[in-house]
């Protein structure tokens, strides 16, 4: 109602930070709220973003602060029960997010990296993340993309392949052919890409290659017809010379002949 009513922004923000801080209390319903701006997206998922920071901020304060109790549970007795309703806190947010990102998937207009999870999570964070992965729900689908994920640890992608090969002794044998075809396939395609990279860093090689022995050899003719336009102007200059003899200064000769001024054989 606040942003249909456009709401001063402070007062916005102080009501994103109330929600956040029971933000387990949600429903998925709660949280499927309509996109009110000009966007073409379905749902709101900037606010359920910031709803989660408030979340966190509010998880970290606790968390530094021995005299205040977890966002869970704040009229817990004593540590224990604490703790534990902490940890079924955070199991009921992660399912709610969840069941979030799987309603909101189905948006076409929603961008990959509106919907891209942590992606500035450290590798330590990463393999901590990793830990708490169930390879056993994943689909046949998930499995293959994760198998071939170079980022994922050793580990995961061990429990991984693993999983995909009891899914796939649970499946009928038919299923089992077409996967095994499929997967044939898909190596195949692999096979001919990489084939196709190599042939074209070959061909790239073998055209600067060429333009290099081009280049060179533009530069030796260019050479060359200077060279040879020099000597043919040198010759031309000579024959000119002994065609048209010039009388010396103020008509001397010797003897009985006229003195030549011959011509010097420069450019000058």
């Amino acid at each position: 109602m606040a942003n249909m009513l456009k709401v001063a922004p402070a007062l916005v923000s102080e009501l994103e930070k109330r929600v956040g801080m029971q933000f387990e209390r949600a429903t998925l319903a709660d949280l499927l709220i309509p996109s009110y701006n000009k966007s073409e997206q379905m749902y709101d998922v900037d606010l359920v973003q910031r709803l989660l920071e408030h979340l966190l901020v509010q998880e970290q304060t606790d968390g530094m602060s021995p005299s205040r109790q977890s966002f869970s549970d704040k009229h817990s007795a004593n540590e224990g029960p604490q703790r534990i309703n902490s940890q079924n806190a955070k199991m009921r947010v992660a399912r709610l997010v969840d069941s979030y990102l799987t309603e909101v998937s189905w948006d076409r207009n929603l961008s990959l990296t509106k919907f891209q999870a942590h992606p500035t999570l450290t590798e330590h964070e990463g393999k901590r993340l990793c830990r708490i992965m169930d390879c056993q729900k994943l689909s046949i689908d998930a499995c293959m993309h994760a198998a071939q994920n170079e980022r994922l640890p050793l580990r995961v992608v061990v429990r991984v392949i693993f999983s995909e090969q009891t899914l796939l002794e649970g499946t009928p044998q038919s299923f089992q052919k077409g996967w095994a075809a499929a997967k044939k396939d898909i190596n195949m395609l692999k096979f001919e890409l990489e084939s196709m990279k190599a042939k074209y860093l070959e061909l790239q090689s073998t055209v600067e290659n060429l333009q290099q022995q081009q280049d060179k050899v533009s530069k030796q003719k260019q050479g060359s017809a200077w060279t040879t336009g020099w000597k043919k102007l040198r010759k031309l200059t000579k024959m000119n010379n002994l065609d048209s003899p010039e009388i010396g200064p103020r008509g001397s000769t010797v003897g009985d002949k006229p003195v030549v001024r011959r011509w010097r054989n420069s450019i000058s």
